[in-house]
């Protein structure tokens, strides 16, 4: 080994002083000596220069086309450290002069946001920079100053956009090292500790990573380095006179791990293929790289199994003229244009001999340099950046675009105010002084609020972007505004202001010390069920101490535990609270909930489902997991149903939080315990007592993310007859729009008869238990009920709409009545399902004459209440909400484009509230109205100079209105106004400013994006529509309308 040092010292003097090129293979151990095609030559006394070059066309019929180039310089350093074994190579790699141009772009592109160049609208100087030859810049670019002449400009309102041909040459002045192995794997590469920036180093990577191989012709397949992760690949060999070429081809499924987050790429829906070939000369040199990569994104399950993709001309024609049949049958699949194909060229170009003057710029000995590996880094909030920078950019000046808001009452772009103030607040920047939250507040501060008492769906908005943003300041200002003291708003006001804080992503102990204040002192007013699940949502929050958290939770165990059996409706109240703590729930909780719940749940059915779903985030626990395993073997089969569908229920949100907040993966959606066997076991054997919850049975297993419950799914398809639930055969009945709906439908391999008076299947449980209608079916001996599922949108991007109606009334002679409307929507963009929210209305009058109303949302799991001033009396209430969140969906380097998509989810519900009372009858009308806004960005950066994307658009609705009666009656209504999704694509260029003349300094700035957006690449409802679910109908069981009434997703007790 030391004899190979030596000759590497040799090697570099005889080449400083013009001697001949030292030769050194790689030490191949003998004994195992591998069949290679070449052997691996490293010369330590030349530099060889390779030119590097990729050609990327993006996004499908959009064909945006990159071409970025740069030159490459390796040298070999001699023997790898022991550490890699001692059979490897240790090489420099130099890079410079990259280039990026834009090859193909829209032929009359358009302004979509506007830059910020020249703020000042002074004039934009181009300057041009003279370079040398590569050769001579290589030796002298770092002790080149910059000619620039600025005879005649100011040092003030002037900005200067220095052209440069290789305006990044800077960033790549450090150079790199890697390690290369006697079978031609490259098996790390190390950076300097200087070296950080994560674009600029997986840039470096990808000129490396191509000349990575595999020279044994005994491994026709095996593991390679990847920037996208770690996979296999299949190799073919060639050996001639002149030397040698590998051949290397990979595809999706042989990728055992992507390099992205788990939760930023969807994997399982994107296809990638892959051709490379590397060429080395007879001596062992690495002469030349080739290779061609196609990737897909957002694709389905039969477009992954097929060979070719659907073209761009299959897509629908749509009729805009036929607005339902556009709803039910038209559809455009937005992942027909998420593609990209590149190639890439490597060839060697000149050899040159090292000297001191050139080793001092490409070869840095004096560097540390540490172990960075082949895998693509990725920055988790580079999309969040991203969108922030063009938010920033597209919202001008804030106090304008919110004084436009509160005369014109324009909202068009409030909801970019919205996104801008969450993501500063997800990339802790809520507190700077600079940050979008101190500008709203600024300008809130100045608005009347005894005025908002009459403008309240102004202002609601504006304190709805206050607790999006949060921080320090925005607490202060809504604190204000509940102060019994200094508050001008009604209760019910206030009550939204309360909803609005729940959503306050990272609130201080300060909010909830008021709360806690305020709750105390005013347990009998009408706010306090609402205060207190705001105050459990907020303590739930990681930002909150433990002590302080505690304090809540003693609050509300000793609520619980002074709650007797018969205060049933009281204690579902606190325990609805308790389940907004989330998983911070204390051991001493748990037990007083398990125990509430097991003992007032043998007179209150309710107390106990109530009980299991409070627990629902804690899951994990052993003690609910012995709580729900008996659950499970001892009580009848409406308990088992609420155990099965609360754990599906928490798997669903597990599923969210792990590419909204980034939590990991947890049972139970992995792992299989005791509570999968029993699953499992009854699943295979059905006896009579799970029989009737066979298809939550189902569910469970197919949900959970474990090879066994694979298994045993695999097995109980062997022994029954199954019918899947899938959402696209319950889509597909759509089809025959005007037909009657029958109950009647195929056995399956169970028959859930407890429930079939409520529905054909026991999903309809997401709005009332089988065994709440059974109750409510003797109670009520005149009754009517309806339920609804619609979907709106395409295949790839839709929101689905699940809704139920019920009216009862004990006999035609009593005032014993019950009113029940509820509303369910699920969102879905590719494979990412989220919550748009539950509402949930009821008017209940008892046996005694009490009556009960209240009405519920339910967003991201917590639990959210619009409270009554007087309960008996009838009134009318006006509600919405708007959830804000952004959900990575896939992250993949492929050559030199980092890609990046992701999307901002606004889901927004708007409800009205109508009660009136003639007589002896109460009418209660919910008109509850979906509404799903998305902002999904798909965005490649070539080297930190050029980016192009395509941007798609969102906009989906759906509303319903009920009426029930205490007749009893029903009818309903439903509908939406004009729907629309787009593609539109865009690129953006930047550039190296000066803004100052002495002492000078620079920055970069993004130019306007140019957009391109093509009609073919629209969906589009243009007209609102409004049909009639239910006519009127009264005192009649069975009810017949006119559209598909099935429910698939997993009930809840609240939500």
């Amino acid at each position: 080994m030391q004899f190979v040092h030596i000759l590497a010292v040799l090697a570099i003097l005889f080449g400083r002083q013009g001697g001949d090129a030292v030769d050194t293979y790689v030490n191949v151990p003998t004994g195992a000596l591998p069949n290679l095609v070449t052997r691996l030559r490293c010369a330590t006394s030349e530099t060889l220069l390779y030119k590097y070059e990729t050609t990327t066309q993006l996004w499908g019929s959009t064909n945006q086309q990159f071409k970025t180039s740069c030159d490459v310089h390796i040298t070999c350093l001699g023997e790898a450290p022991d550490k890699y074994g001692g059979n490897a190579l240790l090489f420099n790699a130099f890079i410079n002069h990259v280039k990026v141009v834009l090859l193909n772009a829209p032929e009359h592109p358009e302004d979509y946001v506007s830059g910020d160049l020249n703020p000042v609208e002074a004039d934009v100087i181009i300057i041009k920079r003279v370079v040398s030859s590569p050769f001579e810049a290589l030796a002298s670019s770092n002790k080149r100053k910059k000619r620039q002449t600025f005879e005649g400009l100011s040092n003030v309102g002037q900005q200067i956009i220095v052209d440069e041909p290789y305006p990044i040459d800077d960033d790549m002045a450090i150079p790199c090292q890697f390690v290369q192995n006697y079978d031609g794997n490259i098996v790390d590469i190390l950076y300097a500790a200087a070296d950080t920036d994560i674009e600029i180093r997986n840039f470096k990577r990808n000129p490396i990573v191509a000349r990575s191989t595999q020279l044994s012709r005994e491994k026709a397949e095996a593991p390679t380095p990847s920037m996208a992760g770690e996979r296999k690949a299949a190799f073919t060999f060639k050996r001639g006179e002149s030397g040698s070429t590998i051949g290397k081809t990979y595809g999706s499924n042989d990728f055992t791990k992507f390099a992205a987050p788990s939760a930023g790429n969807d994997d399982t829906t994107t296809k990638l293929t892959a051709q490379e070939r590397q060429s080395f000369n007879a001596e062992g040199d690495f002469t030349s790289a080739s290779g061609s990569l196609t990737a897909h994104f957002g694709l389905d399950d039969t477009a992954l199994r097929s060979s070719k993709y659907a073209p761009p001309a299959a897509r629908r024609v749509l009729d805009p003229d036929d607005e339902d049949s556009v709803l039910r049958t038209a559809d455009v699949d937005i992942a027909d244009d998420l593609t990209a194909d590149a190639t890439f060229q490597m060839s060697l170009s000149t050899r040159a001999k090292r000297s001191a003057e050139t080793d001092d710029i490409a070869v840095r000995n004096d560097l540390d340099y540490v172990s960075g590996g082949l895998m693509a880094e990725y920055d988790r909030d580079s999309g969040k950046k991203n969108q922030l920078e063009i938010l920033l950019q597209s919202i001008g000046n804030v106090y304008d675009t919110l004084n436009q808001f509160v005369t014109r009452k324009s909202p068009s772009k409030l909801t970019t105010l919205k996104d801008i103030v969450r993501i500063e607040n997800e990339l802790d920047r809520e507190n700077k002084q600079s940050s979008m939250i101190f500008k709203v507040a600024n300008f809130v501060k100045k608005v009347n609020a005894r005025n908002c008492r009459d403008e309240w769906t102004t202002c609601s908005e504006l304190y709805q972007l206050l607790a999006l943003g949060g921080g320090s300041v925005a607490e202060r200002l809504l604190v204000e505004r509940l102060d019994p003291v200094l508050t001008q708003l009604t209760e019910d006001q206030q009550a939204d202001v309360l909803n609005y804080i729940t959503s306050m992503p990272k609130p201080s102990s300060y909010i909830l010390y008021f709360m806690k204040r305020i709750y105390n002192s005013e347990k009998t007013s009408t706010l306090s069920p609402t205060i207190r699940l705001t105050m459990a949502s907020v303590a739930s929050r990681d930002t909150i101490p433990e002590e302080v958290r505690a304090s809540v939770s003693d609050l509300l165990l000793s609520e619980l535990q002074e709650s007797s059996c018969e205060q049933a409706d009281a204690i579902i109240d606190v325990l609805q609270a308790v389940g907004n703590l989330g998983d911070t729930l204390s051991d001493r909780m748990i037990d007083d909930v398990i125990a509430k719940g097991s003992v007032c749940g043998r007179t209150h059915e309710a107390v106990s489902q109530a009980s299991m779903y409070a627990l629902r985030d804690v899951s994990d626990d052993d003690a609910v997991q012995t709580y729900y395993r008996q659950s499970l073997l001892d009580e009848d089969c409406d308990i088992k149903a609420a155990v099965i569908t609360t754990l599906i229920d928490r798997m669903f949100r597990i599923q969210e939080q792990q590419y909204t907040e980034s939590v990991e993966s947890k049972w139970p959606l992995i792992g299989f315990n005791e509570i999968d066997e029993i699953v499992a076991t009854n699943l295979l054997n059905l006896t009579d007592e799970f029989t009737c919850i066979g298809e939550e049975l189902y569910r469970y297993l197919e949900m959970k993310k474990n090879d066994k419950a694979v298994e045993i799914l695999e097995e109980f398809r062997k022994n029954y007859d199954v019918e899947e639930l899938l959402e696209d055969e319950e889509d597909d009945g759509e089809q025959n729009y005007n037909a009657t709906y029958s109950h009647e439908r195929q056995k399956r391999a169970w028959d859930h008869k407890t429930c079939s008076s409520w529905g054909h299947s026991t999903y309809y449980n997401i709005l009332q238990t089988s065994g709440e209608f059974s109750s409510d079916k003797n109670v009520y001996s005149k009754r009517r009920h309806c339920l609804a599922y619609k979907r709106v949108g395409v295949s790839k991007v839709n929101a689905k709409l699940y809704a139920g109606i019920f009216a009862g009334k004990q006999s035609a002679s009593s005032s014993q009545y019950k009113l029940f409307t509820k509303m369910v929507g699920k969102g879905q963009i590719f494979s990412k399902t989220f919550d748009i929210g539950t509402v949930l209305a009821y008017r209940i009058r008892s046996s005694l004459g009490i009556t009960y109303q209240r009405r519920y949302m339910v967003i991201a799991g917590k639990v959210l209440l619009k409270p009554d001033t007087n309960s008996v009396a009838c009134n009318t209430r006006t509600w919405h909400y708007e959830r804000n969140f952004y959900i990575p969906i896939y992250k993949i380097t492929i050559y030199i484009a980092s890609i990046d998509i992701g999307a901002q989810i606004r889901p927004r519900f708007e409800v009205n509230f109508i009660c009136k009372a003639k007589g002896s009858n109460t009418l209660l009308k919910v008109q509850p109205k979906a509404i799903l806004r998305i902002a999904a960005s798909a965005q490649a950066s070539f080297a930190k100079l050029v980016r192009g994307g395509i941007t798609i658009g969102v906009n989906l609705n759906f509303f319903i209105e009920t009426i029930t009666e205490s007749i009893p009656c029903i009818s309903g209504q439903y509908g939406y106004d004009p729907m629309t999704i787009s593609i539109e694509a865009w690129y953006q260029i930047r550039s190296k400013i000066k803004f100052q003349w002495w002492p000078p300094k620079f920055k970069w700035t993004w130019g306007s994006r140019k957009k391109y957006s093509p009609s073919s690449l629209k969906w589009k409802i243009s007209s609102p529509y409004r049909r009639t679910w239910l006519s009127r109908r009264c005192d009649v069981y069975r009810i017949n309308f006119p559209f598909n009434l099935s429910i698939r997703i997993p009930r809840r007790l609240f939500g």
